[in-house]
């Protein structure tokens, strides 16, 4: 079969692509008559566009979905930028493929993926996870959410834990990979809006912490590459998890891809708790969580790592957290009002935690 053209927007979707498109997957010959796009998500995410399709089928369609999620870029030319730049929409679309349901932790089925890297296109059709309900990142997660967050992640990075197969995958890199180093200068040139952001929210101890990491973002990207090499899913935050429902298997299924590299599994750790909880319920499970993730570890075959290994590398992910923080809210469309308020709530969070770990002091010098 010829290779399908890429939708360039959801208005470009149509009965007999989604038919071309699905054949691929098991479909056969079953036909789609109509369908229905429903925007969800909004203000979500940042690197992607988001709709629920409600397939009606001419013939055919015995034991398929009747729902998909589809996922096109964003409309945001500067985060479309970036995502091309980094090659993200080609990275997701290969996870997929490539790893998917040997992930280690439950994500959604692909029944049809393409990404053109000279261009930004790409479109993704998903299994629909719906009743499990997805996070809030804004709201933030409860500590209960959180140790079964804590322990899935934990399982997917036991999964690949310094599994020689990461470096046999072209599509994924290191987390220190020149593709990444772009990171540096982007930071320096999001730092002046991102101190105009948050006001006077950023103290002047981690205003000199910020201003510090300005020349040392690939000295921390070396860092993190430089821990246990395993599946790093990279934006691992509580909009992007699904809890609940039987669509989720034991409890929680995670999407987007697309930052997924390899690298130390503990930064995944770092951005979930410091970002996706309140201070107060981090403080208050900080340490047993640190040491569920250990112990889930062990028991899927991981015998060499300590609770202070972890906890060491932990801080360090926590002060990279900045970085993250820096560059998506210094290129965040500003009429994406819920994204602006979920990275003030976001900031709060890393600044207390950077605070809280005295992170800045794992600083390379």
């Amino acid at each position: 079969m010829a290779a399908l053209a890429i939708p360039k927007s959801s208005d470009s979707l149509s009965a007999e692509w989604l038919t071309a498109a699905l054949a691929g997957s098991g479909a056969g010959n079953a036909r789609i008559s109509s369908f229905e796009y429903e925007p969800i998500a909004a203000g979500v995410g940042f690197l992607g566009k988001l709709g629920r399709l409600r397939l009606q089928y001419a013939n055919g369609g015995e034991g398929l979905p009747r729902t998909l999620i589809c996922k096109l870029p964003t409309l945001d030319e500067k985060s479309r930028q970036l995502a091309m730049m980094f090659r993200f929409y080609e990275r997701e679309v290969s996870f997929y493929r490539e790893i998917g349901p040997r992930a280690g932790i439950r994500v959604p089925t692909l029944h049809y993926g393409a990404a053109d890297p000279s261009n930004g296109d790409f479109v993704m059709l998903m299994e629909d996870l719906a009743p499990a309900r997805v996070g809030d990142q804004l709201e933030g997660c409860t500590a209960e959410q959180a140790r079964l967050a804590v322990t899935s992640i934990a399982k997917c990075h036991a999964a690949w834990w310094q599994d020689p197969r990461l470096a046999s995958l072209g599509w994924l890199p290191a987390t220190n990979d020149p593709i990444h180093h772009f990171a540096q200068p982007a930071y320096q040139g999001c730092w002046a809006p991102f101190v105009q952001f948050v006001g006077d929210k950023l103290t002047p101890a981690l205003k000199r912490t910020g201003e510090e990491l300005a020349p040392n973002v690939i000295r921390m990207l070396d860092g993190i590459a430089g821990r246990p090499q395993t599946l790093v899913h990279g934006d691992f935050r509580a909009d992007n998890l699904f809890f609940g429902g039987p669509a989720s298997g034991e409890g929680l299924a995670a999407i987007d891809w697309q930052v997924s590299s390899r690298g130390g599994g503990t930064f995944d750790l770092a951005y979930f708790l410091s970002g996706n909880v309140t201070p107060q319920t981090r403080r208050a499970i900080e340490m047993d969580v640190l040491k569920l993730y250990v112990q889930t570890l062990k028991e899927h075959g991981v015998q060499d790592y300590t609770f202070e290994q972890c906890l060491e590398d932990y801080r360090f992910g926590v002060l990279y957290c900045l970085v993250y923080a820096v560059i998506i809210i210094g290129t965040l469309d500003p009429t994406n009002a819920r994204g602006l308020a979920n990275f003030h709530a976001n900031f709060e969070r890393v600044a207390a935690a950077i605070t809280d770990l005295d992170a800045a002091a794992m600083m390379p010098r």
